[in-house]
Protein backbone atom coordinates (compact mmCIF):
# COMPACT_ATOMS: atom_id res chain seq x y z
CA UNK A 1 0.00 0.00 0.00
CA UNK A 2 2.55 2.30 1.08
CA UNK A 3 4.48 1.41 -1.98
CA UNK A 4 1.34 2.21 -4.50
CA UNK A 5 0.75 5.52 -2.65
CA UNK A 6 4.75 6.69 -3.13
CA UNK A 7 3.91 6.24 -6.71
CA UNK A 8 1.42 7.73 -7.63
CA UNK A 9 2.61 10.86 -5.51
CA UNK A 10 5.21 10.66 -7.81
CA UNK A 11 3.58 10.62 -10.92
CA UNK A 12 1.49 13.25 -9.68
CA UNK A 13 4.91 15.76 -8.77
CA UNK A 14 5.98 14.53 -12.36
CA UNK A 15 2.76 15.65 -13.99
CA UNK A 16 3.13 19.05 -12.24
CA UNK A 17 6.78 19.55 -13.11
CA UNK A 18 6.29 18.56 -16.71
CA UNK A 19 2.41 19.08 -17.65
CA UNK A 20 3.69 19.54 -21.65
CA UNK A 21 4.57 16.31 -23.44
CA UNK A 22 7.90 16.72 -25.14
CA UNK A 23 8.50 20.51 -23.65
CA UNK A 24 12.08 21.58 -24.27
CA UNK A 25 12.98 24.63 -21.79
CA UNK A 26 14.22 27.95 -23.50
CA UNK A 27 17.77 27.31 -22.48
CA UNK A 28 17.95 24.90 -25.08
CA UNK A 29 17.01 27.91 -27.97
CA UNK A 30 19.73 28.80 -30.28
CA UNK A 31 21.92 32.17 -30.04
CA UNK A 32 20.49 33.28 -33.14
CA UNK A 33 17.25 33.18 -31.94
CA UNK A 34 17.88 34.59 -28.30
CA UNK A 35 19.54 37.49 -29.51
CA UNK A 36 17.45 38.79 -32.25
CA UNK A 37 19.75 37.89 -35.27
CA UNK A 38 18.07 35.43 -37.71
CA UNK A 39 14.63 35.98 -38.66
CA UNK A 40 11.85 32.86 -38.25
CA UNK A 41 11.94 32.83 -34.36
CA UNK A 42 8.31 33.33 -33.02
CA UNK A 43 6.93 33.56 -29.56
CA UNK A 44 3.10 32.32 -28.67
CA UNK A 45 0.88 33.67 -26.09
CA UNK A 46 -3.32 33.81 -25.65
CA UNK A 47 -5.11 36.91 -24.78
CA UNK A 48 -8.04 35.96 -22.55
CA UNK A 49 -11.31 37.66 -23.31
CA UNK A 50 -15.06 36.78 -22.02
CA UNK A 51 -16.41 34.73 -24.77
CA UNK A 52 -13.44 34.28 -27.05
CA UNK A 53 -10.01 34.81 -26.96
CA UNK A 54 -6.73 35.77 -29.21
CA UNK A 55 -4.47 33.44 -30.00
CA UNK A 56 -1.02 35.53 -30.78
CA UNK A 57 2.20 35.01 -32.60
CA UNK A 58 4.94 37.42 -32.45
CA UNK A 59 8.17 37.44 -35.08
CA UNK A 60 10.92 37.86 -32.46
CA UNK A 61 13.54 40.12 -35.15
CA UNK A 62 10.80 42.00 -36.94
CA UNK A 63 8.06 42.63 -34.52
CA UNK A 64 5.09 41.69 -37.08
CA UNK A 65 2.44 40.22 -34.68
CA UNK A 66 -0.16 37.25 -36.12
CA UNK A 67 -3.44 37.23 -34.26
CA UNK A 68 -6.39 34.73 -34.45
CA UNK A 69 -9.83 34.62 -32.59
CA UNK A 70 -9.93 31.33 -31.15
CA UNK A 71 -13.21 29.68 -29.25
CA UNK A 72 -11.25 28.81 -25.85
CA UNK A 73 -7.94 28.00 -24.53
CA UNK A 74 -7.94 24.12 -25.42
CA UNK A 75 -4.88 22.59 -27.03
CA UNK A 76 -6.79 21.69 -30.24
CA UNK A 77 -7.49 25.31 -30.43
CA UNK A 78 -4.39 26.82 -30.18
CA UNK A 79 -2.49 24.50 -32.14
CA UNK A 80 -4.81 24.61 -35.00
CA UNK A 81 -4.41 28.34 -35.02
CA UNK A 82 -0.92 28.22 -34.97
CA UNK A 83 -0.66 25.88 -38.12
CA UNK A 84 -3.38 27.75 -40.13
CA UNK A 85 -0.88 30.98 -39.71
CA UNK A 86 2.07 29.57 -40.08
CA UNK A 87 1.54 27.01 -42.79
CA UNK A 88 1.25 30.06 -45.56
CA UNK A 89 4.77 30.92 -44.56
CA UNK A 90 8.02 29.75 -46.56
CA UNK A 91 9.74 27.55 -44.04
CA UNK A 92 12.36 29.61 -43.87
CA UNK A 93 9.97 32.36 -42.01
CA UNK A 94 8.91 29.56 -39.52
CA UNK A 95 11.97 28.50 -37.69
CA UNK A 96 11.04 28.00 -34.23
CA UNK A 97 8.27 29.54 -31.87
CA UNK A 98 8.64 30.06 -27.86
CA UNK A 99 5.76 29.30 -25.57
CA UNK A 100 4.80 29.74 -22.21
CA UNK A 101 4.04 26.95 -19.97
CA UNK A 102 0.22 27.27 -20.78
CA UNK A 103 -1.38 23.89 -21.44
CA UNK A 104 -3.09 25.18 -24.18
CA UNK A 105 0.52 24.60 -25.72
CA UNK A 106 0.82 20.99 -24.63
CA UNK A 107 -0.08 19.81 -29.04
CA UNK A 108 3.04 21.72 -30.08
CA UNK A 109 4.57 18.73 -31.18
CA UNK A 110 1.99 19.01 -34.26
CA UNK A 111 4.11 22.22 -35.25
CA UNK A 112 7.12 19.89 -35.47
CA UNK A 113 5.62 16.80 -37.31
CA UNK A 114 3.95 18.83 -39.25
CA UNK A 115 5.58 22.12 -40.27
CA UNK A 116 9.38 21.47 -39.08
CA UNK A 117 8.99 24.05 -36.35
CA UNK A 118 11.37 23.71 -33.43
CA UNK A 119 8.92 24.55 -29.96
CA UNK A 120 10.60 25.89 -26.88
CA UNK A 121 8.88 26.82 -23.51
CA UNK A 122 9.90 29.62 -21.25
CA UNK A 123 10.64 29.30 -17.67
CA UNK A 124 8.02 29.67 -15.34
CA UNK A 125 7.09 33.38 -14.31
CA UNK A 126 9.84 34.59 -16.63
CA UNK A 127 7.18 36.25 -19.50
CA UNK A 128 10.86 38.83 -20.16
CA UNK A 129 11.45 36.15 -21.77
CA UNK A 130 8.98 36.95 -24.29
CA UNK A 131 8.77 40.37 -24.38
CA UNK A 132 8.32 40.59 -27.85
CA UNK A 133 4.62 38.93 -27.48
CA UNK A 134 4.15 40.58 -24.08
CA UNK A 135 4.48 44.06 -25.73
CA UNK A 136 2.23 43.49 -28.62
CA UNK A 137 -0.12 42.26 -26.46
CA UNK A 138 -0.11 45.27 -24.14
CA UNK A 139 -0.96 46.95 -27.46
CA UNK A 140 -3.91 45.24 -28.54
CA UNK A 141 -5.18 45.66 -24.90
CA UNK A 142 -5.36 48.81 -25.97
CA UNK A 143 -7.90 48.48 -28.26
CA UNK A 144 -9.37 45.25 -26.69
CA UNK A 145 -8.93 45.61 -22.45
CA UNK A 146 -9.53 43.30 -20.38
CA UNK A 147 -12.80 41.38 -19.36
CA UNK A 148 -13.79 42.99 -22.95
CA UNK A 149 -15.67 40.48 -25.38
CA UNK A 150 -14.42 38.94 -27.95
CA UNK A 151 -16.39 37.07 -30.37
CA UNK A 152 -15.43 34.53 -33.56
CA UNK A 153 -17.07 36.99 -35.83
CA UNK A 154 -14.82 39.73 -34.73
CA UNK A 155 -12.33 38.45 -37.40
CA UNK A 156 -12.37 41.05 -39.49
CA UNK A 157 -11.76 44.20 -36.43
CA UNK A 158 -8.79 41.72 -34.83
CA UNK A 159 -7.35 41.92 -38.25
CA UNK A 160 -7.80 45.59 -38.55
CA UNK A 161 -5.97 45.49 -34.77
CA UNK A 162 -3.11 43.50 -36.28
CA UNK A 163 -2.87 45.86 -39.13
CA UNK A 164 -2.62 49.22 -37.18
CA UNK A 165 -0.19 47.44 -34.48
CA UNK A 166 2.02 46.35 -37.75
CA UNK A 167 1.98 49.57 -39.64
CA UNK A 168 3.41 51.67 -36.57
CA UNK A 169 7.39 53.00 -37.37
CA UNK A 170 9.59 52.03 -34.42
CA UNK A 171 13.08 52.72 -33.98
CA UNK A 172 14.44 49.74 -32.85
CA UNK A 173 13.38 48.49 -36.18
CA UNK A 174 15.49 52.19 -38.05
CA UNK A 175 11.68 53.28 -38.38
CA UNK A 176 10.94 50.92 -40.40
CA UNK A 177 7.48 49.55 -39.01
CA UNK A 178 6.76 45.56 -38.61
CA UNK A 179 5.09 45.13 -41.91
CA UNK A 180 8.22 46.55 -44.05
CA UNK A 181 10.64 44.34 -41.96
CA UNK A 182 8.94 41.46 -42.54
CA UNK A 183 8.44 41.88 -46.29
CA UNK A 184 11.83 42.80 -46.43
CA UNK A 185 12.90 39.47 -44.77
CA UNK A 186 10.63 37.01 -46.81
CA UNK A 187 11.90 39.28 -49.80
CA UNK A 188 15.55 38.14 -48.89
CA UNK A 189 14.75 34.70 -47.94
CA UNK A 190 12.85 34.10 -51.47
CA UNK A 191 16.34 36.16 -53.00
CA UNK A 192 18.75 33.69 -51.26
CA UNK A 193 16.20 30.45 -52.84
CA UNK A 194 16.37 31.91 -56.27
CA UNK A 195 20.44 31.89 -55.57
CA UNK A 196 20.54 28.49 -54.78
CA UNK A 197 18.14 27.08 -57.13
CA UNK A 198 19.78 28.95 -60.17
CA UNK A 199 23.19 27.60 -59.43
Amino acid sequence: YTAEKHRSQSGRQLAKTHPIPGRVPISERPPEADGRSAFGHWEADSVIGVGCNLHTEVERRTRFLMARVVPDKTAGESVGAQLDMFSPLPAGARVSVTHDNGTEFAHHERLRDGLGMATYFADPYSSRRRGSNENRNGMIRRYLPKRCEIRMDMAKEVREIVDEINNRPMRVLGYRTPAEAFADELLELQDQQGCCTSK
